[in-house]
């Protein structure tokens, strides 16, 4: 049952357990009150057959049983109302005399009952002759041959009683059952609640936040021993992801000089240096200080991102003035690829215009890698109440659908649209959270990406800021 049911939620394993359970509980309940109800109709049915054998035996004496059974056919005995069938038998079961309604009845004591009968016990049975159930009990005479005498009467009416009993007790069972069913989602569902709750706050925690914590129960229970634990895990991991945090952080600071050490010395050299060859080397290496500059600063403004770090300052910023700035920055870029680079609408918005630009910039070189030759990149400016929206939309293959909701992870790269450290989206998310808004991607229905940005203020997590870089 385990490995059919493995597949099932856990709550439905739990309520469909314990519905079985007391199913199977009042199933049997119910067994065991129908035997106990029908065992007590025939321990006093088999009470009078015995009283009336023994009366019969007690007034004719020993000797004159016989002649009752054969001349008194069914006349009752003292205050004996019901009609009742006798039957002489031999020690061994024969029948020596019968009344007529067990004419033609083998002897209803045989076998092991015999013996219990010769020892003195009375025995009961049951027996259905012509469709009819009889009670039968038989009792020693007592006499030197070791006669015995058997009673008989119909049991219909106690028949009729078990089966009143079904009739009422059934429909109860299944109601009972029906209950059963509900008790057990409900039982399901209250003992599931803290996991439940678990769950919710789980999903609260972000990746790189894990200064939450699950709530834990009063009780020493299994419930609460999993949430301590798990609030242990996440404690350690919270130190793990603050010192690696740290060293990103001191790493990046430590790289920064160095590498504006060498594009000073690359480019006191290249001043001197009036030789083509050596002078092209020294320009490439200036490309590559460059680039490694751009990256260490990257990684220093997600470390300031992650330390919720306050912005240097925050003043109006005209987004749309940003875009044609970046537009004017591309252009060269974009016409030596023959794709078209243009900008439209005005928005404006509090935050940090140094950062804001920055997301602006990833996007547009996003664009411009991905876009084909003879492609369109568009920027576009929106007011909204809340504050400013940005859109930058490109022509190239788009991004599998899959990867849409990961593409501004750090360290991610959706598909074929790679960058070079998979930094470039998860700044401009980072510069979209330090203004209290979001970023959302989608593939165009005629190819290619859009990106949307909205910037509601730099206003960030907890009134944090993030700081420019």
């Amino acid at each position: 049952m385990t490995g059919r049911s493995g597949g099932l939620p856990v709550g439905v394993r739990i309520a469909a357990l314990t519905s079985v359970v007391l199913l199977a509980l009042l199933g049997v309940a119910g067994m065991l009150a129908y035997q106990r109800f029908g065992l007590a109709l025939r321990n006093e049915f088999d009470g009078r057959l015995v009283q009336r054998a023994r009366t019969a035996i007690r007034v004719q004496g020993t000797a004159g049983v016989r002649g009752v059974i054969l001349n008194e056919v069914g006349k009752p005995y003292g205050s004996e109302s019901a009609e009742v069938e006798m039957q002489l038998l031999s020690a061994n079961g024969a029948v020596v005399a019968a009344t007529a309604g067990l004419s033609g009845v083998e002897g209803l004591v045989k076998g092991g009952s015999l013996v219990r009968v010769a020892s003195g016990v009375p025995v009961h049975g049951d027996i259905t002759i012509d469709g009819t159930k009889y009670r039968f009990a038989g009792v020693p005479v007592g006499d030197d041959d070791g006669h015995i005498l058997a009673t008989a009467a119909s049991i219909e009416d106690v028949s009729r009683a078990e089966n009143a009993l079904l009739e009422v007790s059934i429909p109860l069972i299944v109601v009972a059952g029906v209950a059963a069913i509900f008790g057990g989602v409900i039982i399901a569902r209250l003992s599931l609640a803290p996991l439940r709750e678990f769950v919710s706050q789980a999903d609260a925690i972000g990746s790189l936040d894990l200064s939450q914590r699950l709530p834990t129960s009063r009780w020493a229970d299994e419930v609460g021993r999993l949430g301590a634990t798990l609030n242990s895990m996440l404690q350690r991991l919270d130190t793990a992801l603050r010192r690696e945090r740290q060293l990103t952080a001191e790493v990046g600071h430590e790289l920064r000089t160095p590498l504006a050490i060498i594009r000073a010395e690359a480019e006191l050299l290249q001043e001197l240096i009036a030789d083509e060859g050596p002078s092209a080397s020294l320009k490439s290496i200036l490309e590559e200080v460059d680039r490694t500059t751009r990256a260490v600063d990257d990684i220093l403004l997600l470390a300031r991102a992650d330390a919720s770090a306050g912005l240097d300052r925050s003043e109006f910023v005209d987004i749309g003035d940003l875009a044609r700035t970046v537009v004017e920055r591309f252009s060269a870029l974009a016409a030596g690829q023959d794709v078209s680079l243009t900008s439209s609408g005005e928005g404006q918005v509090m935050g940090d215009p140094r950062l804001i630009e920055r997301a602006l910039t990833n996007l547009v070189d996003n664009a411009l890698r991905h876009s084909p030759n003879g492609g369109t990149v568009e920027i576009e400016v929106g007011q909204q109440e809340a504050g400013a929206v940005l859109t930058v939309r490109d022509s190239g293959p788009g991004a599998p659908d899959s990867a849409l909701e990961t593409m501004f992870d750090r360290y991610t790269r959706a598909g074929p649209r790679t960058g070079a450290a998979g930094l470039g989206l998860s700044i401009v998310a980072a510069v979209a959270r330090s203004h209290d808004g979001s970023v959302q991607a989608r593939n165009r229905p005629k190819g290619g990406l859009e990106i949307t940005v909205e910037f509601h203020g730099a206003t960030g997590e907890g009134g944090d800021h993030l700081e420019r870089q």
